[in-house]
């Protein structure tokens, strides 16, 4: 039995096959494929019509591109929460959702940031903690966060001195 006409993308819907073959080669956000359209030339109502029937057909979710994100972001690198928010809001999530998706993954931030440092501390041994703390931050680390690792790796380093010092 054929498609009804209201759901079959016919000539009259250059702009949807178009959005579908973009989406078909990668995961975007509202905001991404909104401008890959209005880079290509069409019509503004256009896009908001072909984006609200990628929606409406659930080939489009912001929420769902945000999670795969954060996972995948938190699997390559050990990322903070504030990194997380950032990239995502650059890609064109919104704000809240962004800060959602990202809180969701607080819950390994401690084991993310403890990774950190020790990969930070492989490459550079003995760095000074105030540019140790400078590297965290740029991984979008919190300063509370950092100043607790660092105070905590301090301590641990100052136990080994202590113990060397018995030898």
């Amino acid at each position: 039995m054929p498609a009804p006409e209201a759901d079959r993308p016919g000539p009259a819907k250059p702009v949807f096959l178009t959005a579908l073959r973009m989406l078909a080669a990668k995961r975007l956000t509202r905001a991404q494929l909104r401008k890959k359209l209005r880079d290509r030339g069409f019509a503004d109502e256009a896009i908001r019509d072909a984006v609200e029937e990628c929606e409406r057909r659930q080939y489009l979710d912001d929420r769902t591109f945000a999670q795969l994100f954060v996972a995948n972001a938190i699997e390559r690198k050990p990322v903070g929460q504030m990194r997380l928010v950032r990239e995502l809001i650059k890609q064109g999530v919104d704000g809240d959702l962004a800060r959602e998706m990202a809180a969701q993954a607080e819950s390994g931030e401690d084991e993310r940031l403890e990774r950190a440092i020790q990969k930070f501390e492989a490459s550079r041994p003995g760095e000074r903690f105030d540019r140790l703390a400078r590297r965290l931050y740029a991984l979008g680390y919190t300063p509370p966060a950092v100043s607790r690792a660092l105070r905590r790796r301090a301590a641990e380093r100052a136990q080994i001195g202590e113990l060397e010092d018995l030898k």
